[in-house]
């Protein structure tokens, strides 16, 4: 029996305690949080059993893994890479009804929810969390610290960097290119590439600065 913590006292890390249910062998013993006013709250029928300073005195407890539950990407690797070097083992939290390719290939310590569908020749890196009913089609390739968030859908080919985050029902179309800590609004339609670190929104998805563009484009001009 392997006995897991969940780094992560919101939503996300009570999906994960979800999904882990379904796994034989895997012990969920409570959650871990930043947040020191948690410590000894329940959540989801679990104790918030302290932070960071506490992971030793749960390993003398038998706790040997862990989840990182938390939706910021950096604050996710960042506390992720925390845990393992205090002797804790990465674990992944993997919904059952979840469809992995056979030829794709997918990292460690990965959240993906229900229904989610990881095509052929697919490659997900380390860190992501891929959210209920997305779709990473063929060819696709997602960097580590990735947030996917529900019912994104990329096309075959497209290539996300590391750590940009996708809102809720994203769509982008083959061959797109997403740089590094990009952020797309909910919604959005993605036709073209995004540089690194740029927050798009729209149909299609443009930047702020591009939209402010267009519209000074279009005012009328004073005299005229």
């Amino acid at each position: 029996m392997t006995n897991v913590v969940i780094f992560g006292a919101g939503g996300l890390g009570e999906l994960v305690h979800d999904i882990l249910r379904y796994r034989t062998g895997c012990h969920v013993v409570g959650f871990l949080d930043s947040d020191t006013d948690l410590c000894g709250a329940k959540r989801d029928g679990l104790t918030v059993l302290g932070g960071l300073g506490d992971v030793e005195r749960l390993r003398w407890k038998g706790v040997t893994a862990a989840v990182v539950a938390i939706g910021d990407n950096r604050a996710r690797v960042r506390i992720a890479e925390q845990l393992e070097s205090r002797g804790l083992q990465l674990e992944s939290a993997i919904h059952p009804l979840a469809s992995i390719a056979r030829s794709a290939c997918v990292g460690r310590h990965l959240i993906i929810g229900a229904r989610v569908s990881i095509c052929v020749h697919a490659h997900v890196g380390d860190h992501c969390v891929i959210s209920t009913g997305a779709i990473v089609e063929h060819d696709n390739q997602i960097g580590s610290g990735v947030f996917l968030h529900p019912a994104v859908r990329l096309a075959g080919g497209v290539s996300v960097g590391a750590s940009a985050t996708l809102g809720i029902g994203v769509t982008v179309i083959p061959g797109v290119s997403l740089g590094r800590g990009v952020r797309v609004a909910p919604g959005s339609i993605v036709l073209h590439d995004v540089s690194d670190g740029t927050t798009v929104g729209g149909v299609p998805a443009q930047s702020r600065s591009e939209t402010l563009a267009r519209t000074t484009e279009t005012l009328p001009v004073s005299g005229r």
